[in-house]
């Protein structure tokens, strides 16, 4: 940081300053636009005395920004193709896989029927709040630090965070599927509550829960598979795998449980959608891996068939 030219160190107090200022007087950003501005805002504030452009910097964060926004639109889409909402066939699904360990009950039921208290909300209701909504914050927290400290990461872990959201993106599109809740509502099983995000009051941010349940309403309401909660903490996991040690390891593995369980217990998705997701993360890490192998092998022999031309 010392290093830095003056510019690039006003620039990064100016934004730090501005940030924590809207944290403070607004909360935790879980809206697209404010992220977006937040992350791209900060590209640029430590862009500034580098070979980046700035015009670089938002050609870079085009694909995450469409890809935001369409998701939220994409229920749009699925209802202009015409295509069917599988209510039922999702829910007969989970209930012949996982009803008999759950009393003959789908998951998400039997837990709400032995945890969920209405009037009360446990400790640990707080830790799911947290873990679930972690889903709006952490993976762009992680792109926006990566473009920061070392690019090439950030490619790599951009590549996975794009194609999984545009695979994803593109089965709610062609499979709209509803989740436990909706299937509820429309007369499957027993009711089933939306909960995953009611521990924030113990926090003592219950403001954050009315935004996020707020957001929950004007979203895509059956993009159920895959679950790309499930999904993007599986592929931040594997991401990161190798390149951490164990205690870290051992913090993806309960991340990832604790999220399919927030997910669950919360009445957004089902035991099924995480599987979905999981699958799909490790189709597109073992894909991305195997794509930057073959790149890597291509390119010395490019340079050294122009060494020889030349």
């Amino acid at each position: 940081m010392r290093s830095w030219p003056t510019q690039r160190k006003f620039a990064v107090v100016i934004w730090i300053t501005l940030s924590a200022g809207y944290v403070i007087w607004q909360g935790i950003p879980f809206d697209r636009a404010t992220q977006l501005l937040i992350i791209i805002t900060a590209a640029l504030a430590f862009s500034i005395g580098t070979t980046t452009r700035s015009i670089r910097v938002f050609a870079d964060w085009v694909p995450f920004a469409i890809l935001l926004y369409g998701y939220d639109y994409s229920r749009g889409a699925a209802d202009t193709f015409g295509f069917k909402v599988r209510v039922e066939e999702i829910y007969n699904i989970e209930l012949s896989w996982f009803g008999w360990l759950f009393d003959g009950q789908i998951p998400t039921v039997w837990l709400q029927q032995n945890l969920y208290v209405p009037n009360q909300i446990a400790w640990w209701e707080a830790l799911v709040a947290l873990v679930y909504v972690s889903h709006f914050v952490v993976p762009w927290a992680l792109v926006g630090i990566l473009y920061i400290k070392n690019r090439a990461l950030w490619a790599k872990f951009a590549r996975r965070v794009i194609t999984i959201s545009l695979a994803s993106l593109i089965t709610y599109v062609l499979i709209p599927a509803a989740p436990p809740w909706y299937a509820a509502r429309a007369g499957l099983g027993e009711p089933v509550v939306r909960i995953a995000t009611r521990g924030w009051e113990i926090i003592g941010l219950p403001i954050a829960g009315q935004i996020i349940s707020l957001g929950q309403g004007v979203v895509n309401q059956v993009a159920a598979i895959p679950s790309l909660h499930a999904g993007m903490a599986v592929t931040i996991s594997l991401f990161f795998w190798g390149r951490t040690g164990l205690k870290l390891r051992i913090f993806f593995v309960c991340y990832v449980s604790l999220m399919i369980f927030a997910l669950v217990f919360g009445g957004e998705h089902y035991i099924f959608d995480a599987v979905v997701g999981l699958g799909y993360a490790l189709l597109v890490e073992f894909g991305a891996r195997f794509w930057e192998s073959r790149r890597s092998q291509t390119r010395p022999i490019f340079t050294k068939s122009r060494l020889k031309t030349s």
